[in-house]
């Protein structure tokens, strides 16, 4: 069972992803800004973060950044809308994401995110 931590303002995306991964019986805790990823990143230490990148406030990518200065080990799947954007997907693989997944997507592009880690 592995923790993950999904991000997103949509809660339709939060509850999604939980219904995509939940199957998998892992340790779901959802945040729907940055700053708040950022924060429960400490309290939980997750084994991956979902992160989508227009996010109130504090954008995914710079939520990315200040995550990875921190904990270098991080794994972040960066899932989102803007994902198919060349510019976005260069920008969240320098900053370290795993995988930038474009929304919309598949189940399957979800779970092989979690099943290469």
């Amino acid at each position: 069972m592995m923790k993950l931590l999904i991000t997103d303002d949509s809660g339709f995306m939060r509850e999604l992803l939980t219904d995509i991964l939940a199957d998998a019986e892992h340790q779901i805790e959802t945040a729907e800004t940055g700053e708040e990823m950022l924060a429960k990143y400490e309290e939980i230490t997750p084994d991956v973060v979902f992160l989508d990148v227009v996010l109130p406030g504090m954008n995914g990518l710079n939520a990315l950044q200040q995550l990875k200065e921190k904990h270098p080990e991080a794994k972040v799947v960066v899932c989102s809308a803007v994902g198919g954007q060349e510019g976005v997907r260069k920008q969240a693989m320098e900053a370290g994401a795993m995988r930038v997944i474009a929304k919309p997507f598949s189940v399957k592009e979800i779970k092989e995110a979690i099943a290469d880690i």
